[in-house]
């Protein structure tokens, strides 16, 4: 059985650009807060990218771009975190992972899905 992903490009003047960029940051501001729920999760688990990284390459480089920049923002003014002082290279770091996800969307060569990667495992490995 083969498994496709479908990766859309969408435009500053479609609509859906600014509905999926919306719930990406409302998924960018909710996860780190429950993270923060675990001691240390927030450093551990970096989840203020996650749904930068997801938009980006699912979406494109637009998507990720405004949820890479809109979120770090969000949750400083919101929540406080990330800090004022650190936001900087917060937002750096959110742009450049938004435009290489974006970029790996454009690559011509995908990479198998995982169950391509599971098939290569043999299925009774204790067996010798």
């Amino acid at each position: 059985m083969e498994s496709t992903t479908k990766f859309y490009s969408l435009n500053y003047t479609n609509a859906n650009t600014y509905l999926f960029a919306l719930l990406f940051i409302a998924g960018n501001m909710v996860l780190p807060q429950l993270c923060h729920l675990v001691h240390l999760g927030g450093p551990a688990m970096l989840p203020i990218y996650f749904f930068t990284l997801i938009g980006a390459y699912k979406y494109g480089f637009k998507v990720g771009m405004l949820t890479a920049v809109l979120s770090p923002l969000a949750n400083s003014v919101l929540f406080g975190m990330p800090s004022v002082a650190v936001l900087p290279a917060i937002l750096v770091k959110s742009v450049l992972l938004a435009v290489a996800a974006g970029y790996m969307q454009n690559v011509s060569v995908r990479l198998p899905s995982l169950h391509c990667w599971a098939s290569l495992w043999p299925t009774r490995w204790w067996v010798v």
